[in-house]
């Protein structure tokens, strides 16, 4: 086994026939978490008032007796005045009670609408585009949120290239009362009528806590995972927990069978995602990978597998994870990705599984060089990373982008340069990500990659394009910026309320 130094910090690259793998029945479990396919039923019970079985639509009728007949009867004169003055006193009346059936009629519709549509998102396992949902079970709070988006929230994207050339994004973040929210865009094109190709945000039930951890992947196989979004999440006791986004399934949001791994992360345990992979850190600060256990043509399976990476990073540190190449079956294997991480001392390194494992393939060229250049950020600085396919390189190698936010809150960007051949890694200051929130954290958009598409063909790594997203918090709002060559252009903020 051979080892590389990075970061100030040795470690060791493996096969995974070298990794440690962890039994699930011999990680700390939680007991007691009901586990549901459908994520909706029963997440919440919605009370509904009835009429009764017998209520035919009319009107109630008093169960008091009927007034005692009067032979009283008003002299001559006052008969007309009397007989006016209840004639507007009824007629008072009578609008008292038609504006009361009226406002009654439009308050009761929009409850029963709004009691439906929860009842219906519940019973069908969809997201619920409710601007100001009250919160998961996992949250304390009481009050509805003035917004969508708590301020520090960890956030996190995937996309895709759909068959029409545009592309699927997907972003994951916490609202205000704990619970987890996405906003879905559709297409690289505005929406009719809006400036943004965003849609609403969404609430879905997951059992967050305040401060939950988000990582997501995109599995894209066939037909019926065209794509499957599956986002991993911190829970209660820290427990790795995971839900699926798929249309072409019912119901379209249900729970990961990851979750059934019963896998503890370290209390500030950042996550990072791509599929099949997904990147947590233990009580302890090493490094564990959680990997799906493909099947025949590189198929999703429901079985997971953990593995340690013989990492031990800085106790929270951010982490992010990026293909070391165009193709997904060598990202699935052998040398399949990097993660970046804040070492011990402080420093950014990168642990790159593989790349000196002696049953790597033969013609799997690396794409950089594992030996960053000494870079020390603040403590706990967040970090994205996404890596993107080499124009016409046969080797089907990738250029990767690291970002990190500073103590001024300005982003800071490393980046491969191959134009010459060999790449090198260079730095750089976008001037349009600056002054950023100071809890702000960052997430930057991998595009998704398939063995196997609808027309049963391969979807490689997207190369270099301003359609490379990035995202984190300025004001409150979440933005978005566009990689412009090697800067960056902030196209606005994503309109989630």
């Amino acid at each position: 086994m051979e080892s590389a130094r990075g970061g100030g910090q040795q470690y060791d690259y493996h096969s995974h026939s070298g990794l440690e793998v962890v039994p699930p029945n011999q990680l700390p479990q939680q007991p007691g978490l009901e586990v549901r396919d459908n994520l909706y039923h029963d997440a919440k019970e919605l009370v509904i008032p009835k009429y009764p079985e017998t209520y035919t639509g009319e009107s109630p009728v008093s169960s008091l007796p009927p007034p005692p007949h009067s032979e009283y009867h008003a002299p001559p004169d006052a008969r007309p005045r009397r007989k006016r003055m209840w004639i507007i006193i009824g007629g008072l009346i009578a609008l008292v009670v038609v504006l009361a059936a009226v406002l009654g009629g439009v308050f009761g519709s929009r409850a029963a609408k709004s009691a439906s549509d929860s009842d219906s998102a519940a019973k069908n396992g969809t997201a619920s585009p409710d601007a100001t949902a009250g919160p998961s079970p996992g949250s304390n709070s009481t009050t509805s949120p003035l917004k969508n988006v708590r301020q520090g929230s960890a956030l996190t994207v995937a996309g895709w290239r759909k068959p029409d050339g545009n592309i699927e994004k997907y972003l994951f973040y916490q609202d205000p009362t704990d619970g987890l929210r996405y906003s879905r865009c559709n297409s690289t094109q505005p929406l009719a009528g809006q400036d943004s190709c965003w849609g609403p945000s969404r609430s879905f039930f997951s059992f967050s806590q305040p401060n939950s951890q988000l990582g997501v992947g995109l599995l894209i196989f066939a037909t019926r995972h065209q794509p499957q979004v599956e986002l991993f999440y911190t829970g209660e006791s820290t427990r790795l927990l995971g839900t699926n986004f798929n249309d072409q399934s019912k119901p379209s949001v249900a729970e990961d069978s990851v979750t059934e791994m019963e896998i503890v992360t370290g209390v500030n345990s950042s996550l990072t995602s791509y599929w099949p992979w997904t990147i947590y850190q233990d009580g302890s600060g090493g490094l564990l990978h959680v990997r799906n256990q493909l099947g025949g043509g590189w198929s999703p399976a429901s079985i997971w597998d953990v593995n340690r990476i013989n990492i031990t990073a800085m106790m929270g540190t951010k982490l992010a994870m990026v293909p070391l190449s165009a193709n997904f079956t060598r990202i699935a294997v052998k040398a399949g990705y990097a993660v970046f991480y804040q070492a011990l001392d402080g420093t950014l390194s990168v642990a790159a599984t593989d790349i000196n494992s002696p049953e790597r393939d033969p013609s799997y060229a690396v794409s950089w060089p594992t030996q960053l250049p000494p870079i020390t950020m603040p403590k706990l600085a967040p970090i994205g990373a996404f890596s993107v396919a080499r124009p016409s390189d046969g080797l089907q190698r990738v250029d990767t982008y690291v970002l990190w936010i500073d103590d001024s809150s300005n982003v800071n960007m490393l980046y491969t340069d191959s134009s010459s051949g060999n790449a090198v890694w260079k730095t750089k200051q976008p001037t349009s990500l600056r002054g950023l929130d100071k809890d702000s954290n960052l997430a930057c958009l991998n595009m998704g990659t398939s063995p196997q598409n609808a027309a049963n063909t391969p979807i490689l790594l997207d190369p270099a394009s301003d359609e490379i997203r990035c995202f984190f918090q300025k004001g409150g709002l979440i933005m978005e910026a566009k990689l412009d060559g090697t800067d960056w252009t902030v196209t606005g903020s994503v309109p989630i309320g």
